[in-house]
């Protein structure tokens, strides 16, 4: 059999995806459904007119205003009990501070009055890594050339970073009595680093007493992208007083035009001493580095609805928005180059193999919250969201290149706080606490029954997974 015809086989087996939480477009404080960060709704809320999500609630700004927000402490703990097999449990915890929402909004008195609003929103995504090792005496290789149980070592390692960070310039009027407009200009930066590395050694038991001279059996793979994407993308929003006591509001948010964007794929996959059959070994090189390759990360069309009900001690707030689905694409799509080694004339087709792609389905998310006046300087405040992800229905398996994102999970968010009311200022303190999970969740290896007739690499079935976060949230609005 030809090496070229073995390489696609192997990176079929070989993983493909890892696990956390990132396919999701909820998880954020900042959003319609959030109802802790100053201005993160829809519809009406007697915020206290810093930064919207839906610009058109600018014009209630009655004076300039400052806003910072964030998450003092946030602790996320993700696990997969049996990841990589019974036992070998993967799992990924840490804790962190981080700065979210910084924005200022000025009213602007001139003939026809209106609100600008500057802010810059930071998205740390997702931060991920996970590591494991079996390290056993077992029967791996085949009794005829290697009779009895061998040593055996297996290594995992995989990590995903995400950090997005938008600046947006945002202005709102009123068109009417009761209806007011808005719009916001957002620059967006997105970045992402992804890791996976799996090795697998077995030492093939010696035919005479010299056991240094035993062949090891040896199956590796690892694979790095990175890239960088800078694009644009505009809210256009539209509030209305349906009745003194009902407020409503809609927001169209554009998909992300792409200014500029850069990355960088790296990837190795060696096979030694791999026997088949036992008369033919395998001995695979394949490798390859590609800097500069365009990205094409995307982010589709959104449409938010809300609606508010004022009554004298708060509000009753309902959210929902759509997504729109995103048709397979290659995130980063690397040149037909050299990969195989020595050079087997299938090379033209080995960038197929080192990209890393995204497929979103459509998704629908809703929320709601309240707000209850407990005194004068007082409100307490809470909200429940969903948060669907876009990759729960694309888990068909992905037999050339990478998936970009490593979580296929619903989660559910609910946030708590109160906002004490000065004469200057506004301070918001809360908690917020997420949690998901799965039962089937498909592995990407498992180190239970590796053998020659699956590189090493076990028969992964599916495991477990369960993620929790809890964070505490401060906001800070002064009033010039």
């Amino acid at each position: 059999m030809r090496i070229s015809c073995l390489l696609p086989l192997l990176l079929t087996l070989l993983p493909a995806r890892l696990s956390a939480q990132d396919a999701n477009y909820w998880s954020s404080s900042y959003g319609p459904a959030g109802y802790f960060m100053p201005g993160s709704v829809i519809s009406q809320n007697r915020d206290s007119g810093v930064m919207f999500y839906n610009p058109a609630l600018l014009v209630n700004t009655a004076t300039s205003t400052t806003s910072i927000s964030g998450t003092i402490y946030q602790y996320q703990s993700l696990v997969y009990p049996d990841g990589i097999g019974t036992g070998l449990r993967l799992k990924s915890q840490g804790a962190s501070i981080i700065p979210m929402v910084a924005s200022r909004a000025v009213p602007v008195k001139k003939k026809l009055p209106f609100t600008l609003a500057f802010a810059i929103v930071h998205n740390p995504v997702i931060d991920y890594g996970v590591t494991q090792q079996k390290d056993v005496v077992q029967d791996v290789l085949d009794n005829s050339y290697s009779p009895g149980p061998e040593t055996f070592i297996g290594q995992y390692k995989a990590a995903n970073r995400i950090d997005q960070t938008a600046v947006q310039l945002g202005a709102g009027w009123r068109a009417g009595k009761k209806l007011s407009l808005g719009i916001t200009a957002e620059g967006v930066v997105q970045r992402q680093s992804f890791t996976v590395d799996y090795i697998a050694r077995a030492m093939m038991n010696p035919a005479g007493p010299d056991t240094l001279l035993a062949p090891i059996t040896t199956v590796s793979e690892d694979y790095t992208a990175s890239y960088w994407q800078v694009g644009l993308r505009a809210k256009l929003g539209m509030a209305w007083e349906i009745a003194r006591n009902h407020h409503a509001g809609l927001v169209f948010t554009t998909p992300v035009l792409k200014t500029a964007g850069k990355g960088t794929a790296i990837s190795n996959v060696q096979i030694s001493n791999l026997y088949l059959t036992p008369a033919a070994g395998l001995n695979l090189l394949a490798s390859s580095r590609q800097a500069k390759l365009p990205s094409h990360w995307k982010n589709p069309l959104s449409i938010a609805a809300g609606y508010t009900y004022m009554h004298r001690k708060g509000q009753l707030y309902v959210a929902a928005e759509y997504f729109a689905a995103i048709k397979a694409h290659s995130v980063l799509q690397p040149r037909p180059a050299a990969f195989i080694r020595p050079d087997t004339g299938s090379n033209a087709t080995s960038a197929e193999f080192l990209q890393l792609k995204d497929e979103r389905s459509a998704v629908i998310n809703c929320g709601i919250g309240a707000s209850y006046l407990v005194a004068e300087d007082l409100t307490l405040f809470a909200s429940l969201r969903t948060d669907f992800s876009y990759a729960r229905k694309n888990r068909r398996a992905l037999t050339e290149g990478y998936n970009i994102y490593i979580t296929n999970w619903d989660l559910y968010h609910m946030q708590l706080g109160a906002n004490m009311r000065r004469k200057r200022y506004n301070l918001r303190t809360g908690l917020m606490l997420t949690y998901g999970g799965t039962n089937n969740y498909p592995q990407t290896i498992n180190f239970d029954h590796p053998n020659e007739d699956n590189f090493l690499l076990g028969d992964p079935g599916v495991t477990p997974g369960r993620t929790l976060q809890a964070g505490v949230l401060v906001s800070y609005i002064h009033n010039f």
